[in-house]
């Protein structure tokens, strides 16, 4: 049955579904899709915040209540990227992605934006959001050189990528063909200490990849309390 808030939440997403498929994008749900030319699938997604469990208590400041909200999420897929698993259907969800971001995020803004799905301006907000921030962001990544730059740039975090970014790229390198670079890769990744709890999975996938002689270079570190 649905409730007044999935409806609002339909209401928003079909306001901006004309602007996503004029930018190239297929709906599926609160969902969108994109694939560029290099295979890579750009992803928007809105995000209706779940509602509280029952025994779930506010607090002011600390813990608000986000329900009948939602937020802008974006992502970037990467085919080649196949280290934790692919997904189940063709279609890519924002979990899916390689990539992340929130509105939030992409607008410089401390915590997480959320909007109200009643609320004036909400739409508008949204929308500008998308113009201004989620698809310049996702038309930075077009292909694997575009995603590959701008890790070496600034390290995995800046775009959005786990701390094992690395291992991404490289897994990415190897298929795409390119040994060389994904080695390089790897082998910065092991110039730094890595926690203790990582250093087993490092060195499997190290083996796994080819490049056993690398594992003898791990050095491990404490988590920071």
């Amino acid at each position: 049955m649905s409730t007044p808030e999935a409806e609002l939440m339909a209401e928003v997403v079909a306001e901006h579904a004309p602007l996503l498929k004029a930018e190239g994008f297929k709906k599926r749900r609160h969902s969108f899709n994109r694939r560029t030319e290099s295979g890579l699938v750009h992803v928007v997604n809105f995000w209706q915040h779940p509602k509280e469990p029952p025994a779930w208590t506010e607090v002011p400041g600390l813990r608000e209540r986000r329900y009948g909200t939602f937020r802008l999420d974006f992502g970037v897929y990467v085919p080649q990227i196949r280290r934790t698993g692919t997904p189940r259907s063709e279609w890519i969800n924002e979990y899916n992605c390689h990539l992340r971001r929130t509105i939030g995020q992409l607008q410089g803004a401390r915590e997480d934006l959320w909007w109200p799905l009643d609320g004036d301006g909400s739409t508008e907000l949204a929308r500008r959001g998308l113009e201004h921030d989620g698809l310049p962001w996702l038309s930075r990544f077009t292909n694997h050189d575009e995603v590959l730059d701008a890790f070496r740039g600034g390290g995995p975090f800046p775009i959005g990528m786990s701390p094992a970014g690395g291992l991404d790229l490289a897994d990415m390198l190897y298929a795409l063909s390119r040994d060389r670079e994904a080695r390089e890769i790897l082998e910065d990744y092991v110039a730094k200490p890595v926690l203790r709890s990582h250093a087993d999975y490092l060195a499997s996938f190290l083996r796994k990849a080819g490049e056993p002689d690398l594992v003898e270079r791990i050095t491990t570190r404490d988590p920071e309390v």
